[in-house]
């Protein structure tokens, strides 16, 4: 599941939305205020994205924080009290509430603060991470035990969201790449789920990586279930799983080169140039920026210690002959 961005207008669309919430926080909301907010908000998906956002970005005011925001749950129950002839007018009047005059001044610069920060936040930290309850940085590792007691580790910059009820253990990882040992419940299997497909697990050990459209899965032991639509797939230990494009192509794996990153390791084997860049990215300090996309599909191999890296850099130009690599600061290497 994910947030899409907002339109190129997003700035105008969060400046309405943390007015309605500056409204809201300084109590001046009568019935159908509640109704026309309502109605803004269903408006357009654009419209319950940005308020979703401005949501947020209030909750997180530090002066603010603990405190909870009227209306921040659905308004279903105030669409029958509209008054009669409240409609359209209504909610034109209403996209930019108004104070009154002795709190305008700080209405406004609430309203203010509250779009500078949603915007900042977007840019730095996009609306996909607001979701997960876990996320590693650059080169960063981390091991969490589930509340079922399943353990996961999370590789270098990846995010995972916990979604857990009593009919099922579901978890969706949202970028990246995680390896799970799954703590056994045959009446509530784990699911772990991308935008790709998901897998069905009820005591196992495998791992899940998202690149680009698709998902790769390595299972070290025990069996998981493939599911893409209506689509199921077994996969048996030491297989291996592609998911894209709503199918599923499995293929017997290497059980040495399984989940290598857990031991301080980056496998390649024959993924794409513009892939590799982006793997060795998630560990190196910097940035290594391809601007040739002609190499972007030339295939790459090779096995490189997570903490020697720029030997890997140093190792795509004998892979890919002809690309030249060209080193403008310690941290940042073009590729050409």
């Amino acid at each position: 599941m994910t947030t899409a961005p907002l339109p190129e207008d997003d700035p105008r669309l969060l400046e309405q939305a943390c007015a309605w919430l500056a409204k809201l926080q300084f109590g001046e909301f009568s019935a159908v205020d509640r109704h026309d907010l309502a109605a803004w908000r269903d408006a357009n998906p654009a419209h319950y994205q940005a308020w979703q956002r401005a949501q947020a970005v209030w909750q997180g005011l530090e002066s603010l924080r603990g405190r909870p925001i009227p209306g921040a749950e659905p308004l279903l129950q105030e669409r029958g009290r509209q008054p009669a002839g409240a409609g359209a007018g209504a909610i034109a009047r209403s996209v930019s509430p108004r104070p009154n005059r002795a709190g305008r001044q700080r209405f406004g610069l609430a309203v203010a603060a509250c779009a500078l920060l949603a915007l900042t936040l977007a840019a730095f930290y996009p609306p996909l991470l607001w979701q997960a309850d876990y996320l590693t940085g650059k080169a960063e590792q981390r091991r969490v035990v589930l509340a079922d007691g399943s353990r996961v580790i999370l590789n270098a910059d990846s995010a995972l969201a916990i979604r857990f009820d009593n009919l099922q253990r579901r978890v969706e990882l949202l970028r990246g790449e995680a390896f799970f040992e799954v703590a056994k419940d045959a009446q509530r299997p784990l699911l772990a789920a991308t935008e790709a497909g998901e897998v069905r697990a009820i005591g196992t050990a495998f791992g899940v990586r998202r690149a680009g459209a698709q998902t790769q899965v390595e299972l070290v032991e025990g069996r998981v279930e493939i599911r893409v639509g209506e689509l199921n797939n077994s996969l048996a230990a030491g297989q291996t799983a592609a998911i894209a494009g709503g199918r599923i192509l499995v293929r017997p794996g290497r059980p040495e080169n399984m989940v290598v990153w857990r031991d301080g390791y980056l496998q390649l084997d024959g993924v794409p140039l513009a892939e590799a860049v982006e793997r060795i990215n998630a560990y190196r300090p910097g940035k290594v920026v391809l601007l040739n996309s002609a190499w972007a599909d030339k295939r790459i191999s090779g096995l490189f210690r997570l903490d020697a890296l720029d030997q890997a850099v140093a190792g795509l130009g004998s892979a890919v002959p002809g690309l030249k690599i060209v080193p403008l600061t310690r941290y940042l290497v073009v590729l050409r």
